[in-house]
């Protein structure tokens, strides 16, 4: 007589369902996974550099501007340029302006900033298109947010969340990752990165001369 055979074990879950999980946040498999703190905080001050290389442009150019502008009106250029040691919010808030010009511009019509090109970094809409101009205004304005205590407030938004988003990110729907990861038809090319980058530091260069024009004007 043989021996009887025991019956198969039953899976431990039913058919379809998944056991629960206990590793955190963990992105799906083919997901988009969001660049981390450090590496978006090294393209910042890459950007940041650039904004002051920029800020000295447009200085020296509004200064022969200056020069112009008292011949012109038989006015001396100390007494103009006097007038700037009263540099005030005005000034201050045009210069901010400019800076979320830069990014605005760059990441809407390529989706890199200079910083974020140098380290393969792009901006992109959740869904893996490009980001649009009204996502990275969105984004750009609340950088004044996340950056309080030198970048606490964003970072920490950034560790609750399964992309890496900081608030800027939740609110324009939008995600920061390598380049790499996007699908080649929703990444711009070279010659789209170079307009933006010009059209980017025009538009901060100008809101930063009108700023100092604002305080030789009011004062």
């Amino acid at each position: 007589m043989s021996a009887p055979t025991s019956a198969p074990a039953p899976p431990p879950f039913p058919s379809g369902v998944q056991p629960p999980s206990f590793g955190g946040y963990v992105d799906a498999p083919g997901e988009i996974e969001g660049a981390g703190f450090v590496i978006r905080a090294v393209a910042r001050l890459i950007d940041l550099a650039l904004h002051y290389v920029v800020s000295v442009c447009a200085g020296l150019v509004f200064g022969v501007g200056l020069g112009v502008v008292a011949n012109l009106t038989g006015k001396s250029v100390p007494f103009l340029t006097g007038k700037l040691n009263h540099l005030g919010f005005s000034s201050f808030a045009l210069a901010l302006l400019g800076s979320m010009a830069y990014h605005s511009v760059c990441e809407s019509l390529h989706g890199s900033t200079l910083g974020k090109l140098i380290l393969s970094l792009v901006v992109i809409q959740e869904d893996g298109t490009p980001c649009t101009f009204d996502s990275a205004l969105r984004r750009s304005f609340a950088y004044v947010v996340d950056s309080f205590f030198f970048g606490l407030v964003g970072y920490a938004a950034m560790q609750r969340t399964l992309k890496r988003q900081r608030y800027g990110d939740q609110w324009a729907h939008t995600v920061v990752c390598k380049r790499a990861q996007v699908l080649p038809e929703n990444l711009r090319d070279g010659g789209r990165f170079a307009l933006s980058l010009l059209v980017g530091m025009v538009a901060d260069a100008v809101l930063l001369m009108l700023g100092l024009l604002l305080a030789i004007v009011v004062f």
